[in-house]
């Protein structure tokens, strides 16, 4: 039975299990784009989270873990901040990593076209010792009481995705994990729908045992959808863009709006799923997130697609 709920800011959509006794649970929240800095300046001078970070933890004690694309890297110093490339530069001074901390991010992505923005790169586990991070083609375990989870991520912006090798991360991995994502930067910038390619390539994802495709890079909402495996076996969410988290990108009305993604997974499959919406506005100069009107919560829901995808819940 599904059962929505609206309360703190989340529109909670819940697969109530009565009288089922209580198993290990994990929560994971998915977040779009985080661009800290250009040009080795900093964008965000304060917290700019607004009071919206995700809870660590739910109402039944499991874990939340926070996940991001960080799309600035972190300069290792003063002097070595943005590398002589071509169009923007993201990169940004390593002590904005705190804006990372006080959000309560456990772990980032940094597998994207912005990498290596930076002349030379500070060495994230130095610079953000409380938050993980993925590089690309090197899967990073985690494990909880509910399971190992494992990330895979990769970069199809700057360089096509290479589907053999990804496929073949994916097949070593599936066996090693209870809950398997893979996170993807790829696609069209802006652009409210994922390309024919890419939906070829999630359902090659959802044939390799593929949990969750957790997109970024358009910096916009796209429909995210449900894709079956084609022996009908495997379920994967696709979430093909998140949009921003946190950007200096306020400049149209859909890279302003988007939202967190939270997953509850028990016994390997996901039980639980929710978006809490965001809106990125400027407050007395200052960039900081807030929680937008009912109006702009019906859009962001729309732009999710997720009447549809909840139509066909697991």
């Amino acid at each position: 039975m599904l059962k929505r709920l609206a309360f703190g800011g989340v529109i909670l959509l819940s697969l109530l299990q009565a009288g089922c006794p209580a198993e290990p649970a994990l929560t994971i929240t998915l977040g779009g784009d985080v661009i800290l800095g250009r040009d080795g300046q900093v964008i965000f001078a304060r917290d700019p989270w607004g009071g919206l970070t995700p809870a660590k933890s739910t109402a039944d004690g499991s874990r939340n873990w926070f996940l991001v694309n960080l799309e600035s890297p972190l300069a290792s110093d003063a002097g070595t901040m943005p590398a002589g490339r071509e169009g923007y530069n993201l990169c940004a001074p390593a002590e904005a990593a705190e804006i990372l901390e006080m959000g309560g991010v456990d772990l980032v992505s940094v597998a994207n076209n912005h990498q290596f923005d930076c002349m030379e790169s500070a060495d994230p586990s130095r610079v953000m010792p409380g938050v993980g991070h993925v590089l690309e083609s090197q899967p990073v375990f985690l494990d909880s009481p509910a399971g190992r989870v494992a990330i895979i991520a990769a970069d199809a912006v700057s360089k096509p995705l290479d589907m053999v090798s990804l496929l073949a991360s994916v097949a070593e991995v599936r066996a090693k994990t209870d809950l398997l994502i893979v996170s993807l930067h790829w696609g069209v910038e802006y652009a409210g729908e994922p390309a024919p390619l890419q939906r070829d390539q999630a359902k090659q994802l959802a044939n390799a045992g593929v949990d969750v495709l957790w997109g970024h890079h358009p910096h916009v909402l796209q429909p995210a959808e449900w894709v079956d495996s084609e022996d009908g076996s495997h379920r994967m969410l696709a979430l093909y863009s998140l949009g921003n988290l946190l950007t200096d990108q306020i400049m149209t009305y859909e890279t302003r709006h988007y939202a967190l993604v939270q997953l509850r997974f028990q016994r390997g499959k996901i039980s639980q799923i929710s978006f809490q919406p965001l809106l990125l506005e400027q407050k007395g100069g200052q960039l900081a997130l807030a929680y937008p009107d009912d109006e702009a919560v019906s859009h962001i829901e729309e732009r999710l697609g997720w009447a549809e995808l909840m139509e066909f819940f697991p």
